[in-house]
């Protein structure tokens, strides 16, 4: 192999670090390399002897060459009766071995692992490295050849190269998954607010819309975004009012409030802009500069009831009505569709009071607001009134 032929495989190596769908392009050019009948680069434990072969896209563990049904059977049978993986469990992290040193070959040829696995394909030789490695585990490479094909010892050396790069790919492709990770983990969080929330970069440009802005936005009434990701509102006027405390928050750091209205409801948005001056929101790929929250009077929260009913001891028809207070029902209205007395529902809203430690519905619904706005949803209906297939 020549430098430019070398340079490029490295090259392979860390492209398949933050693009992992390109891990068999690489596995495939690195069996070019040294004339593998199979490679598979599989995580190893070597205190059950099982091994994992496949995964999927996303993931460095991949296997090229080989069978899949054979991958299979490798997975659940032949991995516990491979001699190899038994005699190779003490190989340090980032150093490599043959296959001919770990098992003489008149002793290799009689086993189970010869004969029924590697035999079939036309394995004999392999060339084995740890790429990473803890406790009882490791991220394994083998590479396989013919009987007419021994490793020899610049191709060992030529290997001995690799290792270092390929330990270091797979460091950062775990990275990536970790930060990528995180970032749905968190944007998750943030799609569970019960308001709208937009990320402004420093541009005015958005770059987080969470679920519920994302459904204001497709209604375009009173709020919604041009084909350059910046902010509109109903009226030039307005866009030019919001636009204007956008550009405060990111210049001043000054938060303020506006209204937005909208044609289709006598209540109009409330828009909350905060600045995230020196604020870092490392899980977003442009860092925010400001934060503008949307608030839809018109969609009342839905909430679990059985969180009332662990966190205050309502029993489930007191659950039910509390949600139903949360929802924008009144008492009579509650009522009327449960078929139920006013009286029972006073006496049930009076042990709500008392149990959640409210003296007014009020407080009760700033309470439960406030406590489990996070977990709850816009109900159903409510979205279904403001879905863009009304307009």
């Amino acid at each position: 192999m020549n430098q430019s032929q070398y340079d490029n495989l490295i090259g392979k190596i860390y492209d398949a670090a933050v693009m992992p769908e390109l891990w068999p392009v690489f596995l495939e050019q690195l069996s070019d390399t040294f004339k593998s009948r199979g490679t598979a680069l599989h995580l190893v434990d070597f205190a059950s002897l099982s091994s994992t072969c496949r995964s999927d896209e996303t993931s460095f563990i991949q296997t090229v060459r080989t069978d899949p049904e054979t991958v299979v059977s490798y997975e659940r049978y032949y991995s516990k009766v491979n001699v190899w993986l038994e005699n190779s469990k003490y190989l340090p992290e980032g150093e490599l071995i043959t296959s001919d040193r770990l098992l003489p070959v008149q002793e290799f040829v009689k086993t189970e692992w010869y004969n029924d696995w590697l035999k079939p394909q036309g394995y004999f030789h392999a060339m084995i490295g740890h790429i990473l490695k803890q406790d009882t585990l490791a991220v394994r490479l083998s590479i396989f050849r013919s009987k007419q094909q021994p490793f020899s010892a610049d191709e060992t050396a030529l290997f001995a190269r690799l290792v270092p790069h390929l330990r270091r790919s797979c460091m950062i492709h775990k990275k990536f998954a970790d930060v990528k990770s995180i970032l749905t983990t968190d944007a998750e969080l943030l799609n569970r607010l019960p308001v709208g929330l937009v990320l402004l970069d420093k541009s005015g440009q958005a770059v987080f819309v969470n679920r519920m802005a994302e459904n204001l936005t497709r209604c375009a009434d009173g709020f919604y975004f041009n084909a350059a990701g910046r902010c509109l509102a109903g009226t030039a006027d307005e866009t030019r009012a919001l636009r204007l405390l956008l550009d405060n928050a990111i210049e001043l750091g000054q938060g303020n409030a506006m209204s937005l209205r909208r044609n289709k409801s006598n209540r109009p948005l409330s828009a909350i802009v905060v600045s995230l001056q020196n604020q870092t929101l490392p899980f977003i790929g442009s860092v925010p500069a400001v934060a503008l929250f949307l608030c839809d009077p018109d969609l009342p929260l839905d909430l679990d009831d059985s969180l009332l009913t662990q966190c205050y001891g309502l029993s489930p028809a007191e659950a039910k009505l509390a949600t139903a207070l949360l929802r924008g029902q009144t008492p009579s209205d509650y009522a009327e569709t449960r078929g139920i007395s006013n009286n029972t529902v006073k006496t049930q809203l009076k042990q709500v009071l008392i149990k959640t430690g409210t003296h007014r519905q009020s407080e009760l619904i700033q309470l439960l607001t406030t406590g489990f706005g996070m977990l709850a949803n816009p109900t159903q209906a409510a979205l279904t009134q403001s879905s863009p297939l009304d307009l």
